[in-house]
């Protein structure tokens, strides 16, 4: 008989289901119940019952009460010994409706920040997000963090009750990993490129915060003066059909290609020759973790998460955003310097390792171990 009970929420069943199935599975595993509240219906491996959130993508939105109504009651009716929360949208909804169903209705709330929506510089229109998770922080028992800037600030803001520190969710290293310079041409000419084509890759949703704009325009730059540049876009979202037509105004529909989707990530970067970012905002990013794990050295904006990541020579192409010209030069810098490609690739090979899920699991459950003394756990 189940009788520990844990509902695991997130905004998107998406993120359940790409960063989150080996706790699930461990919780399962644990002879527990598992519960899953996600926006959208969907099916999740190892949750026995998969609750549809009625969430709206604005966090202030009026109908999120809604959400926060229905959450409220699922806690009140299930008792659960454990709520453990992901993403801000729902992280922040969950939260509050377990603070609103009172104490005796839970366990412990334990929440993952993937990344705050506030910096350390305190602009205006960020401080919602502060004073909300400030509003939150009675109720959250353990807040994981995983990168240094949400840790400080999680600190000096006193955000949880017990804060910590994680290095991400983990990262299937099995599943992703470099090719040799003459497999990779290879690689090219199956997928239809040219052998000496320098492909450029970015895997990203879409959307202002993810900025595809900014390395639009610096593409451009860099494209004018070396004819073998080519940028790969993947992913989708509200965003595309602008950027498509950008892409129309600078005459580069034949060097940008819009890839849409893309399921198999780890052939994709197999194919490339450099990676980038320009996002505005990170957690600890799995499309750059990914790109290290598969040998390639990466440009990113200087943020938190692009910054705990890429160290050593790595640091020296991270560029301040908005400075468009210093990222079309970096992509130029290493389009024309291979052994300078080979060696950052090393260098990220052997820091990814850190990362790994192996590595991370162990860390990350141990968190809910020392959240849960006096439940039933094994192993």
């Amino acid at each position: 008989m189940m009788d520990q009970k844990i509902l695991y929420c997130a905004s998107t069943a998406s993120h359940i289901l790409n960063f989150h199935l080996p706790y699930l599975q461990f919780f399962k595993e644990q002879g527990w119940r598992v519960d899953v509240a996600v926006a959208g219906a969907a099916e999740i491996p190892y949750a026995d019952h998969v609750l549809e959130l009625p969430i709206k993508k604005n966090l202030f939105a009026i109908g999120n009460l809604r959400a926060v109504s229905a959450i409220k009651r699922l806690i009140i009716e299930n008792r659960y010994d454990v709520i453990s929360t992901h993403t801000a949208l729902a992280g922040a909804l969950v939260r509050l409706a377990a603070m609103l169903a009172g104490k005796r209705h839970y366990g412990k709330v334990v929440h993952t920040s993937h990344g705050y929506f506030f910096n350390e510089e305190g602009r205006i229109s960020e401080l919602p997000y502060l004073l909300v998770e400030q509003m939150l922080a009675p109720v959250t028992d353990v807040l994981m963090v995983m990168n240094s800037v949400d840790h400080n600030l999680a600190e000096r803001y006193k955000l949880g009750k017990k804060i910590t520190f994680i290095p991400g969710m983990g990262v299937d290293l099995s599943k992703f990993s470099g090719v040799s310079d003459e497999e990779k041409k290879k690689l090219k000419i199956a997928a239809g490129y040219e052998e000496n084509d320098f492909l450029i890759v970015y895997a990203a949703e879409m959307s202002k915060r993810k900025n595809q704009g900014e390395l639009i325009r610096a593409f451009a730059l860099a494209a004018a003066g070396e004819p073998s540049l080519r940028l790969l876009l993947a992913g989708d979202g509200v965003l595309k059909a602008q950027y498509e037509k950008m892409v129309q105004r600078y005459g580069l529909n034949d060097r940008i290609c819009f890839l849409g989707h893309v399921s198999d990530m780890a052939s994709l970067y197999r194919i490339c020759d450099l990676a980038v970012s320009t996002s505005r905002s990170e957690g600890l990013p799995f499309n750059v973790m990914e790109a290290m794990a598969c040998g390639l050295p990466v440009v990113a904006s200087r943020i938190k998460g692009h910054s705990d990541l890429l160290g050593g020579l790595q640091n020296c192409f991270l560029y301040n955003l908005g400075e468009e010209k210093a990222l079309a030069d970096m992509l130029l810098a290493l389009c024309h310097n291979g052994i300078l490609r080979e060696k950052i690739g090393d260098e990220n090979g052997i820091m990814i390792r850190h990362y790994g899920l192996e590595v991370v699991r162990l860390t990350v459950l141990n968190r809910y171990r020392e959240t849960m003394a006096g439940f039933k756990m094994k192993g």
